[in-house]
């Protein structure tokens, strides 16, 4: 070949590359810009009905409306929310799975499963924390105190006599009655339910003297005058119970316990797609329909990096409790 025949079959090379170039640009663009263009699927850990399943509704439907393009609500309930969390965690890494990470499946089961079958903060990819609601101390009407520093002195003198009811082992209620009695120095006494309601009834009944449990819960027993609420666990006071202080506000410096519940896709998702969700979601939350709906709970956004942050501090604190209280589960 002549040089200047080589020299035009370079050109004619590199404007060919240039021509490709210039076209899958604008083609990976534009799926980019596409997305979503098929159904979405959110999965949430627990069955219907609950607070978190609303959230999880919520969210759903804002970015059904935003995308003109369905997210469909998938309830996967079972071993404290560990099957959806693994199920979640195998699907591909595109967008189009969604995952409710909360409190349990992403803080307290890491700490307490033996075989978790999914490892949250390799498996996960924050996108964005949606909401986070208090516990609140509530006791029996008939047990004479009024105050947290009543109670304490209470249990102080009857160390091993009052018990605090909460849905189950390993719930936050659990382990907020399990880090109240570390920071006050007492010993109330553990008893777990199956659930809210039979917390109450025996709360009520005097079966259990006090309970660590969801402010949304609780409240409006409160304020029916059903049990007597002594204290929040969030940093401020709940708009359930502006009268309630916190324990922060009653000398616990730094107390503070909380469930919280949140966006996450799988490891691997693309950048831009978690971007894109951080953004339309932070957009719902931010609505007032959506604040309204939370019913008290304290509605967060921020970036995917602030999300990561909390988590590890979050897991960090309860893991220092499930190591105390010696809770493994199999």
């Amino acid at each position: 070949m002549k040089p200047r025949e080589g020299i035009v079959s370079m050109m004619n090379t590199l404007r060919a590359c240039a021509i490709a170039v210039c076209c899958t640009v604008p083609a990976l663009t534009s799926a980019q810009a596409a997305y979503p263009n098929k159904p979405v699927t959110l999965i949430v850990p627990f069955a219907a009905g609950g607070f978190t399943d609303t959230v999880g509704r919520l969210i759903a439907q804002g970015l059904t409306e935003r995308w003109k393009s369905p997210v469909v609500v998938e309830n996967r309930a079972g071993a404290g929310g560990n099957l959806a969390a693994a199920h979640a965690a195998k699907q591909p890494a595109d967008g189009y799975t969604l995952f409710l990470a909360n409190t349990a499946t992403n803080v307290i089961n890491p700490n307490i499963y033996k075989h978790m079958g999914v490892s949250p903060d390799k498996d996960f990819e924050p996108v964005i924390l949606v909401v986070k609601t208090p516990n609140v101390l509530a006791v029996n009407n008939d047990l004479p105190v009024k105050s947290v520093k009543e109670l304490v002195e209470l249990a102080k003198k009857e160390p091993g006599k009052l018990n605090f009811g909460t849905p189950g082992n390993g719930t936050t209620g659990h382990f907020t009655g399990t880090l109240f009695n570390n920071v006050a120095g007492i010993k109330l006494v553990h008893v777990p339910y199956k659930g809210t309601p039979q917390v109450l009834n025996d709360l009520m009944g005097g079966t259990v003297q006090l309970t660590f449990d969801n402010v949304t819960s609780w409240a409006p027993h409160a304020k029916s005058g059903k049990v007597r609420a002594l204290a929040v666990t969030s940093e401020k006071r709940s708009p359930l119970l502006p009268d309630v202080p916190t324990l922060q506000e009653l000398g616990y410096q730094g107390f503070e316990s909380t469930t919280f519940a949140g966006i996450a896709v799988p490891s691997g998702t693309p950048p831009e797609i978690v971007a894109r969700l951080n953004a339309d979601i932070g957009a719902v939350i931010d609505s007032a329909e959506f604040r309204t709906r939370m019913n008290g709970g304290q509605v967060v956004g921020g970036t995917p990096e602030s999300f990561k942050r909390y988590i590890a501090d979050e897991a960090g604190k309860w893991g220092k409790v499930a190591r105390e209280i010696g809770l493994t589960v199999e």
